[in-house]
Order: C-alpha cells, then sequence, then structure tokens
C-alpha cells in the first residue's frame, strides 16, 4: 500500500509538473512575442515621424524641390550576388555617403534615379545642423560637388523604452 501510494504521488506529481511547464511555455511564445512586435511596430513608426520631420526641416531651410528625384537607401545601392563591381560602380560610388552618424537617416535623393546625372545626399548632424550634398555623375562615378551647412535647430529625439516590451 505504501509502495502504491508513493507512485501514485509520483505520478500526479510529473503530471502536475508537466501541465504546468507547457501552460508557462505556451504563454511566453505566444503573449510573450506580441509585446515585442507591437514595440517594434511603435518603434518603426516612432523612427518614420522623426525622419519625417528631419527631411522636412532640411527641405525647408534649402528651399528644395524634390519632385522628380527618387530616393534611395543604403541598402538598396548594394550589389546582389553575382553583380559584377565593374557593371555598378554608380552605386559603388554612392555607398560611402551613408559613413558617419545623424539624427534620423541620412536621405540620398537622385534625379532620375541611377540614370540621371543630379543628386542630393541630405543629413542632419549630431549636433542639429542640416547638411547638404550636391552630387554630379560623371560618367559612371557619382561626385560630391558641393557640401553645404546651415545651423539649424536640433530636434529632440527620445529614447525609445524599450523596457516595456520586456514582459
Amino acid at each position: 500500500m505504501n509502495k502504491r501510494a508513493v507512485l501514485l504521488l509520483l505520478i500526479l506529481s510529473i503530471f502536475a509538473y508537466g501541465t504546468s511547464y507547457r501552460t508557462v511555455f505556451a504563454n511566453s511564445t505566444e503573449e510573450g512575442n506580441q509585446p515585442e512586435k507591437a514595440c517594434s511596430e511603435e518603434f518603426e513608426e516612432y523612427h518614420k515621424k522623426l525622419d519625417d520631420r528631419v527631411l522636412r526641416d532640411i527641405v525647408k531651410s534649402y528651399s528644395l524641390d524634390l519632385s522628380g528625384f527618387q530616393e534611395f537607401t543604403n541598402r538598396e545601392l548594394d550589389l546582389k550576388a553575382g553583380d559584377s563591381m565593374n557593371d555598378h560602380s554608380d552605386q559603388i560610388s554612392l555607398q560611402h555617403l551613408f559613413v558617419g552618424g545623424s539624427i534620423g537617416s541620412m536621405r540620398l535623393f537622385l534625379e532620375n534615379g541611377l540614370e540621371g546625372t543630379r543628386g542630393y545626399f541630405l543629413y542632419k548632424r549630431v549636433d542639429g545642423n542640416n547638411v547638404l550634398k550636391v552630387l554630379n555623375k560623371m560618367g559612371n562615378i557619382w561626385v560630391v560637388m558641393t557640401v553645404d551647412e546651415k545651423k539649424a535647430e536640433k530636434l529632440e529625439q527620445k529614447p525609445f523604452n524599450w523596457d516595456k516590451c520586456a514582459d
């Protein structure tokens, strides 16, 4: 009788442990990802609004008209597997522009895309100043022709609270 009671308690405790372990595991995978995903989306929205504010500020300070210009990101300039460096020297000549720090994203605008001959590289330095680099295409290479920097208002960047995502 004693052995049966011990065996029964052992089986019940294993069953209880297994049930609670699966419940905890299920909650951590299903509910744990949701706040993180929501936070990522919230961060993306915050970052996009900041980028838009920075771009409006720079465009206003230089009285730029970007109609007819196509925007390129650094990632879009990356070569794909199998691409020849010789065939894409125009893209490679633009990648170095994205090095360094800025408030918001650095923005590249090319008139008529990579086929065009004129472009702007815009960003807000970490000290708040706006920077405009005028680009011209010479052969297959993009060249910075002028760099203009204007004093501007430093936009306040509130740090994103990632701690609220840890739950």
